[in-house]
């Protein structure tokens, strides 16, 4: 099978944050879970920047390939075991990049449940890639770890170094585990092999295309759903107390390039914004951007999670350049329109 065939993309317009075309230019770039939600804008953008792309996912549904419909012949997908050594190995083969953003992500109600799940399907796969990259030979490689990693009782704003720190916070601590040992990998990987490897932490990420399923789904896209799903109550776990900082999906695609090309020094980068609001607020800014009177009511039974999350970006902004530039009312509305005009698809 011919590896990286070569795909005019020329024709598709850059975004107006530019980041050093050159870099990217003819590069030929592997996305694991490049049909899914952030890896499907993460594939638009490398396609602007005239990099060389295949799309691969543990299994891409007719219903997450239509997220790069739109692209046609510009992108290749490849449906692959990415916990299988072979397969892995095959698919790699020619890459100079792999962006390894697949990965078993559920809401907080799943995770509770499924610690144990949570940590082997994702600490097997992220082995299992980073070691086939490695054999690849390929030039770079991007380690996707989440907000995840850090305990209850970090610091906020939260700077990296609170990454290890005690326990991950008990609502997602085998999927935050899973993660600390993908940092880990990195870590050991780049002092023994010389990889060059970027590590970020994603922090709640949102925009068109996310998931909208009523059990799974992650913060924004769950809310999202019960605002427009009511009728006159909606009901929230938690007291909405809790505060969140949410990234939207462009700004999180930016700071994944950004650290590819300018950090990768397998040193963890917090790519997210330092824009906080409380659940509640939240709530009630979707249901204005929705054009929705609720009341809203709090169910104190059901866990919350982390008090505060918010991210401390500074060091971010210092090593690459990274800061985010979507308000978050512009990005929910952008949000709301697409659910609105998708509604029906994504049931």
């Amino acid at each position: 099978m011919l590896l990286f065939p070569g795909k005019s993309a020329h024709s598709l317009k850059p975004s107006a944050i530019l980041l050093t075309t050159s870099f990217w230019k003819q590069k030929k770039v592997l996305v694991s879970g490049g049909c899914g939600f952030i890896g499907s804008h993460l594939v638009e953008r490398l396609l602007a920047e005239g990099a060389e792309v295949r799309a691969a996912d543990l299994a891409a549904p007719n219903g997450t390939r239509n997220n790069l419909a739109h692209l046609g012949k510009h992108v290749e997908f490849l449906t692959a075991d990415l916990v299988d050594p072979q397969s892995c190995n095959k698919i790699w083969r020619g890459a100079d990049i792999v962006m390894h953003l697949a990965a078993r992500i559920r809401g907080i109600g799943y995770n509770v449940k499924h610690h144990g799940e949570m940590f082997f399907a994702n600490a097997l796969m992220n082995l299992q890639v980073m070691e086939a990259a490695r054999l690849a030979s390929v030039e770079r490689y991007l380690c996707v770890s989440t907000v995840g990693v850090y305990p209850k009782a970090c610091a906020v704003p939260t700077p990296e170094e609170d990454g290890f720190k005690e326990e991950p916070e008990s609502s997602g601590f085998g999927y935050g585990w899973s993660k600390r040992q993908a940092e880990i990998q990195a870590r050991c990987y780049k002092e023994q092999y010389g990889m060059k490897i970027a590590i970020v932490r994603p922090y709640n990420v949102y925009g068109p295309r996310m998931h909208f399923d009523s059990e799974t789904a992650p913060v924004i896209s769950s809310q999202i759903k019960k605002v427009l799903d009511a009728t006159d109550v909606i009901t929230v776990w938690g007291n909405g107390d809790q505060t969140r900082s949410f990234t939207y999906v462009s700004d999180e695609v930016e700071g994944m390039m950004l650290a590819v090309e300018k950090y990768p020094q397998a040193d963890p980068l917090n790519i997210g914004s330092s824009e906080e609001i409380t659940i509640k607020d939240l709530v009630r800014l979707i249901a204005r951007l929705a054009g929705k009177n609720l009341q809203i009511e709090f169910d104190t039974t059901k866990p919350c999670g982390a008090v505060r999350r918010c991210p401390d970006i500074s060091k971010a902004t210092r090593l690459i350049g990274y800061y985010p530039k979507v308000t978050m009312e512009k990005g929910l509305k952008q949000t709301i329109d697409w659910y609105l005009q998708n509604r029906e698809a994504v049931r």
